[in-house]
């Protein structure tokens, strides 16, 4: 039976979802993450499904999201790359809370997220060589594009946005893993995208991998698209991410 924990890491509301019998058992550890103005419990049917694959789920609520809700700053994406800088900044806190405990199976980390959580996922791998295998499904992994893209637009419909956007997001570059893609290491990871997706473009993701699959570090990238799907996440993908992370962790 798949169980619900309600957690407190510090100042972190987690959800952790794992079979009951193996609870206090090491197991892999997954760390995933929700989208944009969404919440960890959103998440809980992909939890489900991976928990089920005997691993330990991890669904932190973002800065600004969930129990965490904050007010949304009128400047184009800045609470949006304000939460994933938190993301970032939060995980090694999560990870080590569990490897404290040794609750996590020989050292077998994941990671992965919808939208901004695939964003999130994308700029941990730059940073933490420690994650095993990963999956970016519906997030692009080239930051600096999407957040030209984001300026760009704000522009165009005559919305403030600070002259010094760029500078005052300049983090984004060190963990933009277009500008890295090496940082994959012949790690596995899985994209997912959406050919109809409005939000975040389809191609940027298409042609990251277009541009590593056929790397040496990038050998073990695989890529699937969604043909016509907008920017939502079925059941029968859910199933395919579970069976990613079951045959990559175990």
């Amino acid at each position: 039976m798949v169980k619900v924990y309600q957690r407190m890491i510090q100042d972190i509301p987690i959800l952790e979802v794992v079979q009951e019998q193996l609870h206090k058992e090491e197991l892999p550890l997954i760390v995933f993450y929700h989208g944009w103005r969404s919440s960890k419990e959103l998440v809980l049917t992909q939890a489900r499904k991976l928990a089920q694959k005997n691993i330990r789920v991890v669904l932190p609520d973002a800065m600004n999201h969930g129990q965490r809700h904050t007010d949304i700053s009128s400047i184009p994406s800045f609470t949006f790359w304000n939460s994933i800088q938190g993301n970032i900044a939060e995980f090694s806190l999560i990870r080590n809370f569990y490897s404290n405990q040794h609750l996590i199976k020989d050292h077998l980390i994941g990671v992965g997220g919808y939208s901004m959580g695939g964003m999130t996922t994308g700029a941990l791998l730059t940073a933490h060589p420690e994650i095993r295998a990963a999956a970016i499904i519906m997030g692009t992994p080239n930051l600096d594009a999407y957040a030209k893209l984001v300026r760009k637009d704000a522009v165009r419909r005559n919305i403030y946005i600070p002259e010094d956007m760029e500078f005052l997001t300049s983090w984004i570059k060190y963990y933009d893993l277009n500008q890295h893609p090496e940082k994959i290491n012949h790690r596995p990871v899985l994209f997912w995208h959406g050919t109809n997706d409005r939000r975040i473009p389809y191609q940027q993701s298409k042609d990251f991998f277009d541009k590593v699959h056929q790397t040496d570090y990038g050998e073990q990238v695989s890529f699937i698209t969604g043909y016509k799907a907008g920017h939502l996440v079925e059941t029968r993908l859910m199933d395919k991410i579970a069976n990613f992370f079951e045959y990559y962790l175990e």
